[in-house]
């Protein structure tokens, strides 16, 4: 007589408890690839209007320059030039041509590194400073935005509060700012279906090395889920004010009386606190918060 467990293959021998948890770790994988990928489906936004494309797109022809060569070229020609009128519009132009780049290209420190660099020659302090934010997002260490950021804010009137320098921790997790939702998303995915899979063949194979890899997978696992649940909450609530001698004031209402007794200059770094409408109440460094119109502002997570 055949004896049964001979042939039966190796899962179905394993003991009762060790096969109830790989089942239920791979139904979890499952779950969680399944709601990670909803997640990071795009949502339409109600009343959102498209932006329209640029006079010429990122797949032109190869021998049409990029929006980045056009910009570099656009720059240099500004410097040449004496005029100051002449070289602020030409300037302006370089920017928006970084701009273009930036949006385009997929998000990089040193492009908007270079946004911010033609801003601060078209003596536009606040979109400047927003670039130089938004690289620093990206990366914190980017010592050309961290030195030209700091520069733009000595420009500011010494009134204006600044805000505090970007702490280590904001350093450890730079990584998940230049990574879109949904590759974060289908990181996890993986990341926890490895774990759930090395978990079962380290109980069954009876493997340490293969459950240290495991536990390698669900820390990984970990920070991007932590990355996807907090978003980035670290940063996306930071704006600047984009609008020259911007009022804030003390209600979200054009009538309302100003909050402070001056306007608020271009450059001005703040916190987002609530939206309302076409207002936005925002708080400055030094904790104080007024509404100011919404279109005044550039957020800087967005």
């Amino acid at each position: 007589m055949i004896r049964r467990d001979v042939w039966l293959p190796r899962w179905a021998k394993l003991p009762r408890t060790a096969a109830t948890r790989v089942a239920s770790l791979t139904l979890v994988a499952m779950m969680t690839a399944a709601l990670t990928a909803h997640a990071a489906e795009p949502q339409a936004t109600p009343n959102a209007a498209a932006a329209p494309a640029p006079a010429s797109s990122a797949q032109a022809s190869p021998s049409r320059p990029s929006w980045l060569e056009q910009a570099v070229a656009a720059y240099q020609s500004a410097q040449e030039l004496t005029d100051r009128n002449q070289r602020l519009a030409a300037f302006s132009r370089a920017e928006r041509l970084a701009r273009a780049a930036a949006e385009q290209g997929r998000a990089a420190a040193d492009l908007w590194a270079n946004v911010g660099t033609a801003a601060l020659q078209a003596e536009h302090l606040g979109p400047a400073i927003a670039a130089y934010r938004r690289a620093l997002r990206l990366d914190p260490d980017h010592r050309r935005s961290r030195q030209n950021i700091e520069h733009a804010r000595s420009l500011l009137p010494p009134w204006v509060p600044r805000p505090e320098s970007e702490s280590l921790l904001d350093s450890f997790f730079a990584w998940h700012r230049a990574m879109a939702a949904s590759e974060r998303a289908g990181a996890a995915s993986i990341a926890f279906a490895l774990a759930a899979v090395l978990l079962g063949a380290g109980i069954a194979r009876r493997s340490a090395m293969l459950r240290i890899l495991s536990l390698i997978s669900a820390v990984a696992w970990a920070l991007l889920l932590t990355s996807l649940v907090v978003g980035d909450a670290d940063g996306s609530s930071d704006a600047v004010v984009v609008g020259d001698d911007t009022v804030a004031r003390a209600a979200d209402s054009r009538n309302a009386p100003a909050r402070f007794a001056e306007a608020l200059p271009s450059g001005t770094e703040v916190r987002i606190a609530e939206k309302r409408g076409e207002w936005t109440r925002i708080v400055l460094s030094d904790g104080r918060d007024a509404w100011v119109s919404s279109s005044s502002l550039e957020q800087i997570g967005s």
